[in-house]
């Protein structure tokens, strides 16, 4: 018997290009999140691969302290609005900040191999657990995600097979390559979103929002 509530399904292949350490990405994960419930009840299945984006390319290894890099960065004044509002609006969507006891700005390039190698070896699913605990580890728990020692953490805690820290270090200059790749393309901010390498749309939404341009995006009514 033909099941027309199966084939009236919709499935999407949406790449989200972020970086770990952008606020901006955190509440957009969040938002999306809640987002891609309603989409699945409305028949329209989006599978999500991120893609790896350096805001810092040229951070030391070994990252700076929060404080000095954001001071000579924006200003300190600065960035203490810039955090206030991003802790206004992950609110909404359950994005928790506590920026009061983070102490560093990391390089992400071990954090960014890391969840390649999570996609690679896992595939979406297991990609977006290590998405998720990294930005809950850096931005709600404090941790330095640049620390081997947290990654290795997350990894294990994410279901990855033993070893998967030093596996993933060996990729690292693929990670600089697609930073490379997806600048050359014209993507200047994150959170972006591509379909089939095309640039769909930019900056994070309101639940709404994600709904009514993937919807429109798998030719369906938001």
């Amino acid at each position: 018997m033909h099941d027309t509530k199966l084939s009236n399904r919709t499935s999407l292949r949406l790449q989200v290009v972020a970086d770990v350490i952008c606020p901006w990405c955190y509440i957009g994960k969040r938002s999306l999140d809640l987002a891609l419930d309603q989409l699945a009840a409305q028949g329209v299945d989006v599978e999500i691969e991120w893609i790896p984006y350096q805001l810092n390319p040229t951070i030391p290894a070994e990252g700076m302290d929060r404080k000095q890099f954001r001071t000579m960065r924006f200003g300190w004044e600065n960035s203490l609005a810039m955090d206030a509002r991003a802790i206004e609006a992950g609110r909404r969507f359950g994005a928790e900040f506590n920026y009061q006891i983070q102490t560093r700005t990391p390089n992400t390039v071990a954090a960014h191999a890391l969840a390649r190698l999570a996609y690679a070896e896992g595939g979406a699913v297991l990609q977006d657990e290590v998405i998720d605990a990294l930005f809950t580890a850096y931005f709600t728990q404090g941790k330095d995600i640049g620390d081997h020692a947290v990654l290795e953490r997350i990894a294990e805690e994410a279901g990855m097979q033993p070893g998967a820290l030093r596996r993933s270090l060996s990729t690292q200059d693929e990670i600089r390559t697609f930073d490379a790749e997806i600048k050359s393309l014209g993507v200047n901010s994150v959170p972006s979103y591509l379909m089939d390498g095309q640039l769909l749309f930019s900056g994070s939404q309101d639940i709404q929002g994600y709904v009514n341009l993937l919807s429109r995006a798998a030719g369906r009514p938001g």
